[in-house]
């Protein structure tokens, strides 16, 4: 076998010297530490006349490959902000050719010039976005969150980054995994001063990087590049503090970098609500919610991630986390990335609720609700990552992943329903929850590159396990007013959910012609839910909770396999890139009930799922991107069970085990141009649509239903469930424009964002659309002054209007103003003074409009060597105005939501900058 693979290897080679065409690759590194630079631009010119220049960039690990090379004389040109040029001589002649690019610094850049002249801002090299950190002044201190949130295009919200109006889902450092590309832990934890260059792009599936054929699987991504000098030594920040009314705060994060092994410890412990979790940290959580969460649920209590992920403007949460991250470059053949994170976490919330419907849906109903919640939480995860390039083309990546959690929650509540003025229902309820969850997966990724120049096959294979168990104590009384009755309930529910799941990719490429590329594809899906929810009464006579409840308990298994093939074309030549796909899918959802009796659900679905991608580069400035995306998802086995949730009685809730699979189609334009001079112009818009879109069909209770021998829906309360529905239509737009103002010494963004959402969903029989607008101006002025004098100005007023139906002389309208300004002044013989101030308001809200302000203020003294040391006193919302308020629109209302926050505190503080 392994002689007729060499056979077939050879024969393959030789077809490709008779065409004569060959490879031109390479490698990128800095001249002084040998280290790989990824994005720099490397450009392949044919001196012969009429000859078009070919471009591409280097990859994560350097690495750059031109194909379908013809004989001749070219010149090799590599580019990279910060560096000086190269330029080599080859000639292709009757073999492949390899280039080594060994980049020097730009010494004019780090001299006279970088002093005097604007550094360039931004640039765009092949489908990167690159930032010059020099070009954005931070005051001493700042981390890379302060330098992202002065980029133009790049917007810094809630533990959140948006760029080019799109969220950003992985950040890598120096194009390595950090705690496996968590977006808070590497922009919180990274010093500005350490950062030469911020890159933005799309980064495509480790398999696409591989073969060359866009598959679609991109995720916007951020590149933090460090300055050279930062690959070896021991750099971070340690901090403590303590203040009034018992607050306190400690932490930092310590580096220790040598060329490629690089090792990261970080921790935190404070009652500030200072979180820098990730979503993996509270997998699990929400399956402990039983389907009472969301807008559909109502008055929800129970478990709630929000609970210990909340901000400086909700509730209260003691946080304490460790984490450490390990990377190296084994030799040349092996390198690996883990992490390990542990997080715990308690809050405390109190939540006011006032809900109002939509006249078209319910008119003169309102709802009203106050929750006291107390949670814990625990979280233990693993991420590990091991890349074996076992030879030139041949490589093997596995990413194996874990993850455990504890989670315990204890809430109040209290709720009613009121029509036209009169309460029709009230509830008084206690809930005590623990939770308990485990997540283990493991991907495997092999590829092969044959010797005929864009030929290759790939092989990816991924599975999973996780298990969620949750107990439940739910004791409530619900009053119906009007008939002066009253019901009591104490129950026990158990929920326990396994999921089994795997799934296997095949992929081959052929090189056509020079500029023409196919792909097939064979992919494989299936996944194994079994859930399990039973609730029990307590008995009188015995106190304990031993009466199984049938209507409210059931035992679900759902499978759901999806096969497809799939053909695609990859064109490329110049600037003018396309890619075509298209998957047939076949899928079959089974579902299968065994409790309180059975039930088998069999439904098969064909979908022809296709995408594009083109792009036009129409010179090194300007760039138009167009995408197009299809995809299939199956509904949630919660969504499919049938069994009755009235938790809270006044929403009740079932599944329908008679969902189809939902389509999605996704279309984005966009397009960019940046110059030297530091002007930066993005525009967006784009477009969502989804077919069998899973919605809610909602029904109030104009008498008392008997829904089982259990569970009444009394009058004026809800019941809803899941159901298909066409018509779900979305837009985006964004337009942003960030240029330097020389005369303020000041960057200058302005950006102008307009969404647009309808929703179908039914309500009382009858299918109507929610309608949402928003129209979001923003501006931001920040200085580009000095490391000494910071600060930042900004506003953005969001002009919201909502309805439920077709006639907008109902609808909901308003706007919220915020402004915030930032100051950073380090002066006479290293004092420093930090003042952050911000003003939220609110009109068109009626009788309910507000506004407040929000300021802090820190004084401190910087001292020793190089001031690496600093105290300070802190003082937080000196004006005691702060406030946690939200509006958020459902199927047929809008809701007010208002938390507790932290009160004024001072508090005295140490920092240490280790260099």
């Amino acid at each position: 076998m392994r002689l007729f693979i060499f056979i077939l290897m050879q024969i393959a080679v030789i077809a490709a010297a008779a065409q004569g065409r060959y490879t031109v690759s390479g490698t990128v590194s800095d001249s002084d530490t040998s280290e790989s630079l990824p994005a720099a631009t490397v450009c392949l010119l044919q001196e012969a006349a009429g000859a078009k220049e070919r471009y591409t960039t280097s990859d994560t690990d350097g690495h750059f490959t031109f194909t379908n090379v013809t004989a001749g004389t070219y010149t090799v040109k590599v580019t990279y902000v910060g560096y000086s040029s190269f330029e080599k001589k080859i000639k292709v002649k009757d073999r492949n050719v390899t280039v080594k690019a060994i980049m020097r610094e730009d010494a004019m850049l780090l001299g006279e010039v970088s002093v005097n002249a604007r550094a360039t801002r931004a640039e765009q090299k092949s489908d990167s976005l690159i930032y010059n950190a020099e070009a954005f002044k931070v005051i001493e201190g700042s981390n890379a969150e302060d330098l992202l949130a002065k980029m133009p295009g790049i917007v810094v919200e809630g533990g959140t980054i948006q760029a080019q109006g799109e969220d950003v889902k992985k950040v890598l450092v120096d194009g390595k995994e950090f705690f496996d590309g968590d977006i808070n832990l590497a922009i919180k934890n990274l010093p500005s001063d350490i950062i030469a260059n911020i890159e933005i792009f799309d980064k495509k599936s480790e398999q696409a990087e591989f073969t060359g054929f866009d598959d679609g699987e991109e995720v916007k991504t951020i590149n933090i590049v460090t300055k050279t000098g930062f690959n070896q030594g021991t750099f971070g920040r340690v901090y403590g503090g303590y203040g009034t009314d018992s607050r306190y705060n400690a932490g930092g994060n310590i580096n220790f970098f040598n060329n490629d092994r690089r090792i990261s410890i970080l921790g935190l412990s404070n009652n500030v609500n200072n979180v820098n979790f990730s979503q993996e940290d509270i997998a699990g959580v929400m399956s402990a919610s039983n389907g009472r969460g969301g807008k559909r649920g109502g008055g929800r209590s129970g478990t709630n991630p929000n609970d210990y992920m909340v901000t400086d403007n909700g509730g209260i949460t003691s946080s304490n986390a460790i984490g450490i991250n390990y990377s190296d470059q084994w030799n040349d053949k092996m390198k690996f990335t883990g992490s390990y994170f542990f997080n715990q976490s308690a809050n405390n919330r109190t939540t006011d609720k006032e809900r109002e419907y939509f006249e078209a849906a319910l008119q003169g109903m309102t709802y009203e609700e106050y929750t006291e919640a107390k949670s814990e939480n625990f979280n233990h995860r693993f991420n590990m990552k091991y890349e074996y390039n076992i030879d030139r083309n041949n490589s093997l990546i596995i990413t194996p992943r874990l993850s455990f959690q504890n989670n315990s929650n204890n809430s109040f509540m209290t709720a009613q329903n009121i029509m036209n003025g009169t309460t029709e229902n009230t509830l008084e309820s206690n809930t005590e929850s623990d939770t308990r969850a485990y997540n283990i997966s493991t991907g495997v990724n092999y590829r092969h590159r044959f010797a005929k120049p864009g030929r290759t096959i790939s092989v990816m294979m991924y599975g999973n396990v996780s298990n969620t168990d949750g107990d439940t104590y739910y004791d409530y009384v619900n009053t119906l007013t009007s008939a002066s009755e009253t019901e009591e309930k104490n129950t026990l529910r158990n929920d326990l959910k396994k999921q089994y799941s795997y799934r296997g990719n095949v992929t081959y490429t052929e090189s056509l012609m020079k500029n023409l590329q196919l792909s097939a594809s064979y992919k494989i899906s299936y996944s194994d839910t079994e859930s399990e929810k039973m609730t029990y009464n307590r008995s009188a006579a015995t106190d304990l909770y031993e009466q199984l409840d049938e209507t409210l308990s059931n035992a679900y298994t759902s499978d759901y396999l999806t096969q497809s093939g799939g053909l695609g074309l990859r064109y490329n030549k110049g600037k003018f890139m396309a890619v075509a796909n298209a998957d047939f899918q076949f899928s079959s959802l089974a579902g299968e009930q065994s409790y309180p009796f059975s039930d088998v659900t069999d439904k098969n679905f064909f979908a022809v799922l296709p995408s594009m991608t083109m792009r036009y580069r129409v010179d090194r400035s300007n760039s138009f991107d167009l995408r197009y995306r299809s995809s299939s998802s199956s509904p949630l086995i919660s969504q499919l069970q049938r069994v009755i949730d009235n938790s809270n009685p006044l929403f009740i809730s079932a599944g329908n085990p008679g969902l189809k699979q939902q389509v999605n189609h996704m279309a984005n334009l966009r397009y960019v141009k940046t110059t030297g001079s530091g002007q930066t112009f993005i525009a967006m818009i784009g477009m969502t649509m989804r077919q069998n879109y899973v919605a809610d069909s909602t029904f109030i209770a104009s008498e008392d239903i008997q829904l089982s021998e259990t569970v009444t829906l009394n009058k004026g309360a809800q019941f809803t469930r899941p159901v298909n529905l066409d018509g779900y239509t979305s837009l985006q737009s964004m337009v942003t424009y960030g240029f330097p103002a020389d005369f303020i010494r000041s960057n200058i963004n302005l950006s102008l964002s307009a969404n647009y959402a309808s929703i179908p969903t039914i309500f009382n029989g009858i299918t109507s659309k929610t309608k949402e607008l928003n129209i979001i101006p923003k501006i931001i002025i920040g200085s580009n002054i000095s490391e000494s004098l910071d600060f930042t100005v900004s506003y953005s007023a969001s002009f919201n209007s909502a309805y439920g139906s077709a006639d907008t002389s109902s609808d909901d309208r308003y706007t919220s103003h915020y402004a915030q300004a930032k100051l950073g002044w380090i002066f006479w013989k290293g004092f420093t003074l930090q003042s952050t101030c911000s003003y939220t308001g609110y009109t068109g809200l009626g009788e309910d409009n507000f506004n407040y302000y929000l300021w802090n203020v820190s004084l401190g003294k910087k001292f020793l060597k190089g001031n690496a040391a600093e105290v300070k006193i802190e003082a937080f919302d000196i004006l005691q105005q702060n406030k946690a308020f939200s509006r958020n629109v459902g199927s047929n209302y809008y809701e007010y939501v208002t938390n507790n926050v932290l009160q004024p505190y001072i508090m005295l503080s140490f920092v240490y900058t280790i260099r």
